[in-house]
């Protein structure tokens, strides 16, 4: 009987230092100070942020993908083409489904991605292909990519998940 309560507890000690030292790729949402939206996330995962446009009232859209552990940005849409928006930017500019469309920017971010939130600029974080993530108004944010042990991960996820984001 005591042998097996020792490897039982050296077991329990094993899977926890495990969970302490095996590192995965993490994408937080974070607003003072406290983790808003966690995502575990694969390389090439793309995500967007949306917004009204506080002067031309229009939806914007900024494309994003996940790479080598840094955020870049990846092409940007948007209604109205006027002051303020640069004409060479990208590789390619379209008009699609009445969208003005400049793709293929692939500029670097890196690491953190801030923004502010207005009082109707509705931000959304949209991750993958349909998950949505509503920003509040007048705040500001923090994306982030890095390496988070297992543990750390499992508990910001369920911290999450327990405030029912």
């Amino acid at each position: 009987m005591k042998w097996k309560l020792i490897v039982l507890f050296a077991s329990v000690i094993g899977a926890v230092i495990t969970l302490m030292i095996v590192k995965v790729p993490t994408l937080a949402i974070s607003t003072e100070g406290t983790v808003q939206q966690f995502y575990f996330y694969e390389e090439e995962v793309e995500f967007k942020i949306r917004w009204r446009h506080s002067v031309e009232k229009e939806e914007w859209e900024e494309m994003f993908v996940l790479q080598e552990g840094e955020i870049d940005l990846t092409g940007t849409r948007f209604k109205t083409f006027g002051a303020g928006v640069p004409n060479d930017t990208g590789d390619r500019t379209f008009i699609k489904d009445g969208w003005v469309y400049m793709t293929g920017i692939n500029q670097t971010i890196g690491k953190h991605l801030s923004l502010r939130t207005g009082e109707h600029t509705n931000h959304c974080l949209i991750y993958g292909s349909d998950e949505e993530f509503n920003l509040e108004k007048n705040k500001a944010y923090q994306i982030s990519v890095g390496q988070h042990s297992l543990l750390n991960s499992i508990w910001y996820y369920f911290l999450v998940k327990l405030r029912g984001e």
